[in-house]
């Protein structure tokens, strides 16, 4: 062992290279000292030490010339010493049984040991020279995404594996993050803590634990790290920016104890600076128990254990810096007394059921044997709730809402008394559903909407009596937020009912038989859309039903209380089943058996959608989508006046088109009149794809040509012909390139193309280079029949055209002999602020296609031509559409145009699309990942890219913003060349109400840790 000594004035205290003063601790060794021992002792000579913070040991940062990094640590101990063995102990048995867990590696000195001693100040300092782990603490992040603490718990189940078969340490001096002393180490610090409701909190905390002591000695043990804190885990970004698990330090507090300790404590400091800290605490058990699976009891003591852990920690520091103020303690405690504030509210119940349902597993033993007790009640035919309640279903999808407005209490109540028979009879809302009533903007993590009620609800009228359908004793009264607590036994198994929205409840500790009176329904207010309701729950802990349990949770939490509280309606004498619909992942389900996989959907885990509503979108859950992305319900979802139309058109005649009827005449002389002349023959079809099928098929049997000239990156539909005609398509994946009679001209994309946003006659130009291309196709022999462009390019990525481009093309086609077509599937009806998006270029096209917005979802489309062309079409072959033009569809049709003239709707998208690019733009200048805002009227693109000098698509980055909008209630999508373009297209009644909350939402999503890093400079 090498050793090296020096003399010099031995110190009282020392002061740690973060501040830290610890008495009675000598100082630290001198860079020079430090500098020679290296280099005697390790061969590690030139390096330069950088100090790093620390409770009591020296902790130093070492630098070769080379990049090359140690991390040094000083002790003041005896070589021999327990605590010194013991580590380097662990650091070989760690590396024997885990050798690819991200732990500090002991490097040997020349003679081959894994420390060499110093005397400082005459006492001896042990240095160990060890392995440098890349990444910060995690303390110093900002964010800990839900995969970074599941890593988190993966690193401490390898760990704790790691050390389960080391054997327990000899000689240790107990220290004060030994959980098996929590108690005494929180009632030891606790005067220190001058807030009454801090201490308020610890002791709610500590009487956890306490009520853990009876199982103590049946967890399992294992020596344990004990101190997976935030300052002791290191993590790193990959090559895409994503943060993950680099590295676990400071095995100095390892000891032998209980081995949920471990992912107790990791879960206890990953719920500091969290908004939900039981989410976060839940990642870091489920991937634990992945790796290591815990015990019942084991789970249950993670809270806890967790909790207590961050009492010891807060009182202990406060204490310290009472007696001695330190930047270190008081950086330690700024965060974790929120922390314990917020955890001090989380039942520990709630917590296990959490846990279990995070880790894959069944509710426990008890809660299932309480099922099965309810499961099997009998309802008596002299029950007190006889005859049984209806069934009142306020799921989304019910059609209780189909002709209500359910933000109306008073229309919403009336509607219920229709259903209830005037109230004659009770009704009762099923337990753990999710009603539209509750309905909001989705939300993540702690901010997600409670939609789905805990419980059964019996509406009842004002005043109504209400009996327990079973014998029990009073532990609550309830009042004003809380419940009647009611506790009873059946077959030897004790559990608890609560009842909300009671009046004159019995008094505590008062007998209450079977069939007797509990109270009366409380009046409801006029803003109460259900009226008098009484909610009861079923709970099998005195603690949860006194807790109070929520009346409301997140559908994210469904689950877990399904695990907490049992259906409680057998109890009330609720015998109907709901009926069945299908879930998400039965959807999912169906859809992966019967659809086509290339008719892929939106997100990588969808909504289940079962209502729209002007623009918004609702999902089976009662969550709320605004929907920007919805070009097809133009006029907003579920229009009154559309579906009224429809409704009174299929109630007296539905048929096709070669029959005469009134409305194909109506119809289709208001569709012309929003045309130029001479456009005025009309063709109806069913989709936009059709239309320019048909188009297609106009334009080559007039001109007898078969080529034609599209512009590159666009999307024209998905039949054999047009996906001949759409870049978009025939160069993605699958494609097969474009036919022999297909031919591109260049997009006229100012943000990417050859002529820039800063060229007045860049619109002149790109027609120059399109009339060029048909110029160079006619001289070749192979003269076109049409040129077709939609009048703003949607999926090719929002272009807005420049001025004079479509002018100088129109002018080169007819030049060569060909048709000019105007595909108006996406943009039409008023969207870019006049009827038609070419009417923005000043052009008049031969023929002009419509599609999406026509029917507002309903399918119906049209093709419209001049009459030379209509009739050069005419050869004597039939054109017949079975489902085209049909008088339902007309009807609706009409009803679109009617609403978009007499509701001003152009007017709004000239007004709101021009606040919402003002609003984008303004969020361009502080949100670098935005390259560019393109935009007219209602229809608008955001051009995503990571480095805005090379332009570098932010492809990946576009599908996360898909993702983390839909998260926070906004639906977007990407398209473009690169998929790299948020599509902008809403209903038409988007408000500017809407904008706001749009870019809201873009802007925190865009300030989001995983996308701020994807920005290259």
């Amino acid at each position: 062992m090498t050793s090296a000594t020096t003399t010099g004035q031995t110190s009282a205290t020392t002061t740690g290279q973060d501040g830290t003063t610890v008495p009675g601790h000598p100082g630290p060794l001198p860079p020079s000292l430090l500098d020679h021992v290296l280099r005697q002792s390790f061969g590690l000579e030139g390096y330069v030490q950088h100090p790093l913070g620390g409770e009591v040991d020296q902790n130093v940062r070492i630098t070769g010339d080379d990049g090359l990094r140690y991390f040094v640590r000083v002790t003041r101990a005896e070589p021999d010493s327990a605590d010194v063995l013991w580590q380097n102990a662990l650091f070989q048995h760690l590396a024997a049984t885990v050798p690819g867990l991200p732990v500090p590696r002991l490097v040997p000195t020349r003679e081959g040991e894994f420390l060499a001693t110093v005397v400082h100040d005459g006492r001896t300092h042990v240095v160990r020279v060890m392995s440098w782990l890349e990444g910060r603490v995690l303390a110093e992040l900002d964010d800990h995404p839900p995969a970074l603490l599941r890593q988190l718990g993966e690193a401490a189940g390898r760990l704790s594996l790691g050390l389960s078969s080391m054997e327990p340490p000899v000689g240790l001096e107990p220290h004060d993050w030994d959980m098996r002393r929590a108690a005494e180490i929180v009632e030891a610090s606790l005067h220190a803590v001058q807030d009454a409701e801090r201490v308020e909190s610890v002791r709610t905390i500590m009487g956890w634990y306490d009520a853990l002591l009876p199982v103590w000695d049946r967890l399992p043990r294992s020596v344990v790290h004990q101190d997976l804190n935030d300052a002791n885990v290191l993590a790193d970004a990959d090559e895409d920016g994503v943060p993950r698990i680099s590295g676990i330090v400071d095995l100095g507090d390892s000891l032998y104890g209980v081995r949920v300790a471990e992912v107790a404590i990791a879960a206890g400091y990953a719920m500091v600076r969290k908004a939900d800290p039981l989410a976060a605490a839940a990642e870091v058990v489920a991937g634990f128990h992945s790796v290591l699976p815990l015990t019942a009891e084991e789970l249950a003591a993670v809270h806890p254990l967790a909790a207590a852990r961050l009492c010891m920690n807060a009182v202990t520091w406060t204490r310290r810096v009472a007696e001695s103020d330190t930047p270190y303690g008081r950086a330690r405690m700024r965060h974790t007394w929120p922390a314990i504030a917020r955890v001090a509210e989380v039942c520990p119940d709630v917590a296990e059921a959490t846990f279990r349902v995070a880790c894959g597993l069944p509710p426990t033993r008890e809660q299932r044997g309480l099922e099965t007790v309810l499961g099997e009640w009998a309802v008596l035919a002299d029950a007190p709730h006889a005859p049984a309640p209806r069934l009142l279903d306020l799921r989304p999808a019910s059609d209780l809402y189909d002709e209500v407005d359910w933000h109306d209490a008073r229309a919403v109540r009336a509607r219920i008394d229709d259903v209830l028979d005037g109230r004659r009879r009770r009704g009762y809302v099923p337990h753990l559903s999710a009603s539209l009533l509750l309905g909001d903007r989705r939300r993540p993590g702690a901010d997600e909407p409670a939609t789905v009620q805990v419980g059964g609800s019996l509406i009842v009228a004002d005043a109504e009596e209400v009996r327990s359908p079973l014998s029990g004793v009073v532990e609550a009264r309830g009042g004003a937020g809380t419940p009647l607590v009611l506790r009873h036994a059946v077959e030897g198994l004790e559990f608890w009912t609560c009842w909300w929205g009671l009046d004159d409840t019995p008094p505590v500790a008062a007998p209450v038989p079977a069939g007797a009176l509990v109270g009366r329904a409380r009046a409801s207010g006029e803003a109460d859309p259900l009226g008098p309701c009484v909610q009861v729950q079923v709970h099998r802990t005195a603690r949860m039903a006194t807790w109070p349990p929520p009346r409301v949770v997140p559908p994210s939490a469904r689950q877990v209380w399904s695990h907490l509280s049992p259906d409680p309606a057998r109890l009330l004498g609720f015998t109907e089943a709901p009926a069945a619909v299908s879930t998400i992942d039965d959807v999912v389900s169906v859809r992966r058996r019967h659809i086509a996989r290339s008719q892929r959907n939106y997100y990588r885990t969808p909504m289940n959608l079962v209502r729209g509503r002007d623009v918004w979108f609702h999902d089976e859950d009662g969550l709320a989508y605004l929907d920007s992305l919805n070009n097809v319900t133009h006029v907003g979802h579920a229009e009154p006046r559309v579906t009224a139309a429809a409704t009174r058109q299929l109630r007296k005649l539905n048929t096709n088109s070669r029959f005469v009827y009134p409305q194909i005449a109506s119809y289709v002389q208001k569709l012309v009149a929003t045309l130029p002349d001479p456009l005025e023959v009309v063709f109806l079809v069913c989709s936009g794809s059709e239309a320019n099928d048909l188009a297609l098929r106009i334009a080559r049997q007039v001109t007898g040509r078969q080529h034609i000239v599209n512009i590159d990156g666009a999307y024209h539909g998905n039949t054999g012909v047009v996906t001949g005609i759409s870049p978009n398509r025939y160069k993605g994946p699958g494609g097969a390139g474009a036919p022999a009679t297909t031919h591109e001209v260049v997009i006229p994309d100012r943000y990417r193309s050859t002529y820039g946003y800063d060229d007045a006659n860049a619109g002149v130009k790109y027609a120059r280079d399109a009339a060029a291309v048909i110029e160079r196709i006619t001289a070749d022999g192979r003269p076109p029949a049409a040129f077709i462009a939609e009048s703003l390019m949607g999926s090719g990525g929002n272009i807005v055209f420049p001025d004079g481009y479509l002018d100088g093309v129109f002018a080169a086609a007819r030049r060569a002999g060909a048709l000019c077509i105007s595909d108006e599937v996406q943009v039409g009806v008023g969207r870019l602020g006049p009827w038609w998006g070419f009417e923005l270029q000043g052009v008049v096209p031969d023929i002009v296609t419509m599609g999406k917005p026509l029917g507002n979802g309903h399918p119906l489309a049209a093709v419209v031509t001049t009459r030379e062309i209509a009739d050069a079409f005419d050869t004597g072959m039939k054109y017949f559409n079975t489902f085209g033009g049909n008088p339902v569809s007309c009807a609706i049709g009409e009803a679109v145009l009617d609403i978009v003239e007499q509701d001003g709707l152009r007017e709004n998208a000239v007004s709101v699309g021009g606040y919402f690019a003002q609003s984008l733009r303004e969020l361009q200048r502080r949100q670098p990942l935005i390259g560019d805002v393109r935009a007219e009227g209602l229809y608008l693109g955001v051009e995503l890219v990571r480095n805005r000098t090379t332009k570098k698509p932010a492809t990946e980055q576009a599908f996360m913003v898909t993702e983390l909008m839909k998260e926070r209630g906004v639906i977007v999508f990407p398209n473009g060349v690169h998929d790299n373009v948020l599509k902008i297209k809403p209903p038409m009644t988007f408000r500017r109400e809407h904008v706001d909350l749009y870019v809201d939402a873009l802007d925190e999503v865009l300030s989001l840790p995983e996308l701020r890093s994807a920005v290259q400079s």
